[in-house]
């Protein structure tokens, strides 16, 4: 009877070890993490740096690419209506790409109520922070050219943030936007030629005619893969 009982010690051990961890673990965190408030939100305001001077002309557009899914498009837009702009005017430009139109295509109608559906609740859409506007293509161009033409900036104090419209943004993605702004485009001392963009996801892959390049991760660097 004696040897049975033996296979119990290493349990118990292993139990008091376990528990005693667990209470050093939390006694040893501080308390705003212990206590914390299930309603807390972590917000940085933006640091004005005394050295940037933000023009009279700054100007912020929006450019959504959309196609034809309406969900998507509905959750996007919604998104950055929830977004906060810190009081500044922002411009919102919808670009809704036409679906292909193929022969013998019996889907026609079904793509046409769709695309309906698309446009109404678009041009129904409430944006409060500036000015709206919807751009309905006549026929099919695909993603590569609803990118490259969808912004040509007027002045040097425009900035654009082009999102697909299967995305969904933060809340505080302005914010994180004008900051680098400010920080690295209107303060001299920070300002680089180098730097013409931002992104907001990990670039992966980027697609080009004729061949691929690939952005290594976490990095800016790009390598043809051809």
């Amino acid at each position: 009877m004696v040897g049975p009982k033996r296979h119990f010690l290493p349990i118990i051990l292993i139990t008091l070890a376990a528990f005693i961890f667990y209470t050093y673990h939390n006694t040893s965190l501080p308390s705003s993490i212990i206590d914390s408030n299930p309603n807390f939100t972590l917000r940085n305001p933006i640091q004005i740096n005394p050295n940037s001077i933000i023009s009279p002309n700054f100007t912020f557009l929006i450019k959504v690419l959309a196609f034809n899914r309406f969900d998507s498009v509905s959750r996007c837009l919604r998104s950055l209506a929830a977004a906060d702009y810190l009081g500044d005017r922002v411009h919102l430009h919808i670009y809704i790409d036409h679906f292909a139109v193929l022969t013998d295509d019996d889907s026609v109608d079904s793509k046409l109520s769709e695309s309906r559906r698309i446009l109404e609740f678009v041009d129904g859409f409430d944006w409060k922070f500036g000015e709206k506007v919807v751009l309905y293509r006549t026929g099919n161009v695909g993603l590569q050219a609803q990118w490259l033409e969808a912004w040509w900036p007027s002045s040097d104090d425009e900035f654009a943030f082009v999102v697909e419209d299967d995305l969904e943004v933060s809340s505080l993605y302005y914010e994180f936007v004008k900051t680098v702004i400010v920080n690295f485009y209107y303060n001299a001392s920070n300002y680089s030629p180098s730097i013409f963009g931002v992104t907001l996801q990990r670039a992966r892959f980027v697609p080009v005619i004729g061949r691929v390049l690939s952005c290594i991760r976490d990095s800016w660097y790009c390598r043809d893969l051809q």
